[in-house]
């Protein structure tokens, strides 16, 4: 008997790419954003490296503008509740994505100095900034392009208890990682959390990005079970610590697909 199968708008963000070709892999799968990692990492890069990134998804004639969070805000009601914020922040960030010729470039950082992610945004350029650490959420007001907050979720985690998640015109995107248990190590193992914490928010109707042991075999159950508007791989899609050009592909194509 056949299966039926069609596409999804599950976001998909590729993290710790360190090299153009996995760039330009990531881009051609389908990848929304491209993530690369300032932070101290064993996939951290540098300035240069970043730069010849953003240079080879963007192209030479690429005429797309950095969205600016002051412009994502004003076209927001001031009065917004959380999930008609993150909805029009998610829908803004991302908008035309199905015709827009390349990916975003978000670069990712841990408890670093503000100076330091400012520099980087306009050195790059990046279109995003991903908060990883345990930054302050006030960071986000003081950072020019959207950004996407981490929050770790262990054992303790609760949304009843999490109102700096819910805070509005700050980050713009919620990200969702595992913290592992019994280290202050902050996703990038490859561990996941119980996806029906997910679910809860997704029942609340806010949209987010979900990482953590995610692999091509199980984002789809991942999707399904905790509902996510988008995921985040890193460890998933490489084989000895490489990023995988054939995982990458069959990451996104899960991760987009659905069965009927």
């Amino acid at each position: 008997m056949s299966v039926d199968k069609g596409r999804t708008n599950v976001v998909v963000k590729t993290c710790g790419i360190q090299t153009v070709e996995a760039a330009m892999a990531a881009a051609a799968a389908g990848a929304d954003i491209i993530g690369v990692i300032f932070a101290v990492s064993g996939r951290q890069i540098d300035t240069a490296r970043a730069q010849e990134i953003a240079r080879a998804i963007r192209g030479p004639n690429d005429s797309q503008q950095v969205l600016l969070a002051s412009d994502l805000h004003h076209t927001i009601d001031p009065n917004a509740s959380a999930s008609e914020y993150f909805k029009a922040c998610t829908e803004q960030v991302l908008q035309d994505r199905g015709s827009r010729r390349r990916p975003l470039l978000a670069g990712v950082f841990q408890n670093q100095d503000l100076d330091h992610i400012l520099d980087m945004v306009r050195a790059v350029p990046l279109d995003l900034v991903q908060l990883h650490g345990t930054e302050p959420i006030e960071f986000a007001e003081k950072i020019p392009v959207p950004v996407i907050k981490v929050f770790h979720v262990d054992e303790k985690f609760s949304l009843d208890g999490n109102s700096d998640l819910f805070r509005t015109f700050r980050h713009a995107v919620i990200l969702l990682d595992t913290k592992v248990a019994g280290t202050d190590q902050q996703g990038g193992k490859g561990v996941s959390f119980d996806w029906r914490l997910a679910r809860r928010l997704a029942e609340m109707d806010v949209p987010f990005l979900m990482a953590g042991g995610l692999t091509p075999d199980n984002v789809a159950e991942a999707v399904r079970v905790g509902g996510a508007w988008g995921v985040d791989v890193s460890s998933g899609i490489e084989t000895n610590k490489v990023k995988d050009v054939a995982k990458i592909r069959h990451f996104v194509d899960n991760a987009k697909t659905y069965y009927k």
